[in-house]
């Protein structure tokens, strides 16, 4: 579902790691296989194996990705049960002050769990284009992020 945001941010020169239950159509091979080679040119995002359940194995993971390199955006779409213990445990990998975009489908929105400033995207029902459009919604959440707008909820519903 945010394959087009992956997609963009990739295009615009970053480096771009996306862990996920399953590998994104346009994501690499994945932890350690010609990943380097591929996103040192900005072309592809690498594809780290989630399993939200080991958050300490997903940060480690994600962690040998990025070569001992800081985050400087974080785009979080995690299922709330698990949410809390995967920001904390990749929290040490954020560049001081990073951003953090959290994308909900389910309100009430919690308070964010990290101390960076956090814009948050909660979706609501996609009639159609379901896929295009969360991408939109979260992309404009990273743009207002980027720019250093102030930490705030967005509602995002395509109806």
């Amino acid at each position: 579902m945010l394959a087009g945001c992956a997609q963009v941010l990739t295009a615009r020169g970053w480096r771009v790691v996306l862990p996920s239950r399953t590998q994104p159509l346009m994501a690499d091979d994945g932890p350690g296989r010609a990943a380097r080679a591929s996103i040192s040119r900005g072309h592809r995002p690498t594809w780290v194996r989630a399993d939200w359940a080991k958050p300490a194995e997903l940060a480690s993971e994600v962690e040998y990705e990025l070569q001992g390199k800081p985050v400087n955006l974080l785009v979080a779409w995690v299922h709330t049960t698990y949410r809390a213990n995967v920001l904390q445990a990749v929290h040490h990998l954020l560049a001081e002050g990073a951003p953090v975009v959290e994308v909900h489908t389910c309100a009430p929105v919690p308070d964010p769990v990290l101390p960076n400033p956090t814009q948050q995207v909660l979706l609501g029902h996609f009639s159609h284009d379901a896929a295009q459009r969360t991408s939109r919604a979260v992309l404009e959440a990273v743009e207002r992020a980027l720019e250093g707008r102030a930490p705030s909820l967005h509602y995002e519903d395509a109806r």
